[in-house]
């Protein structure tokens, strides 16, 4: 069993060890996928000096499509995504790519691109508002662009599109979608990952923590959640009541075919 992690921003190849304290005991093989510009935060922060929008949404495309190379290499069946924040981002993008990817797990992330830009200074003061600063190309910021996106008017409106998580043919290829945050989270907001899950068929959003703030997932929510997750267990009453139905009519169709074949 494989398990690809993608860390948020400010993250490393070291961040959350709790993915290997977690999973690796079930016997998943996690591989850790390095978010570009994150070998220092001298680097990030001098990056998002001159980043546009139009560079963030292809950093979310691009490292997706590395995400999905690597699999192909070292997963000789399907496998899980787990992202956190940025990292979210990145996993479900490449969950709507690959359908190979049996399970998408994001971690205080709403799958929703614009929503997070929108927010994003409430978790780094000043990012969405001075992103790309030292770029006049910028055209004023994250915020001001991703606004732009969700009309359809941005400046970076081609580099959106690539990853614009809520085209329903999108949306429809998910196979299996698990959210987990903070209620009160400020920038993946727990009304964005209830909106974003209701395209998704097979979903589930579970806000585990009532703290107020944008911070990762712990041990005990991943192994609450996220393990019966990974093996279809139903982790709510919405989820135990989809599932009968799901058994009912899976009954029903067998006996009907029956009839017919008579």
């Amino acid at each position: 069993m494989y398990l690809f992690y993608t860390h948020g921003t400010g993250g490393s190849l070291q961040a959350q060890p709790e993915i290997e304290e977690v999973f690796a005991p079930l016997g998943y093989t996690v591989t850790r996928i390095e978010v570009p510009y994150h070998g220092n935060l001298i680097e990030l922060a001098t990056k998002l000096t001159t980043m546009t929008f139009g560079d963030l949404c292809l950093l979310i495309h691009d490292t997706a499509n590395r995400l999905i190379e690597q699999a192909k290499r070292f997963a000789p069946e399907d496998y899980v995504v787990v992202g956190d924040s940025l990292g979210g981002l990145i996993s479900v993008v490449a969950a709507q790519r690959d359908p190979r990817i049996s399970h998408c797990i994001l971690l205080a992330c709403s799958g929703d691109i614009c929503n997070a830009a929108l927010h994003i200074d409430e978790v780094f003061p000043g990012l969405g508002s001075l992103s790309g600063i030292l770029n006049p190309a910028a055209a004023g910021g994250y915020k001001v662009q991703a606004h732009k996106a969700i009309a359809g008017q941005s400046d970076f409106q081609q580099e959106f599109e690539l990853v614009n998580t809520f085209h329903p043919e999108r949306l429809a290829r998910l196979r299996r979608l698990l959210i987990l945050g903070d209620k009160g989270d400020p920038v993946m907001r727990a009304g964005a990952c209830r909106h974003f899950a209701k395209g998704v068929k097979d979903s589930t959003v579970i806000m585990a923590y009532d703290e107020g703030r944008h911070h990762t997932i712990g041990k005990d929510a991943l192994r609450k959640y996220a393990v019966p997750f990974l093996q279809n267990k139903p982790l709510t009453v919405t989820d135990r009541i989809r599932k009968l139905f799901s058994s009912v009519w899976k009954v029903l169709g067998q006996r009907l075919h029956s009839r017919k074949s008579r």
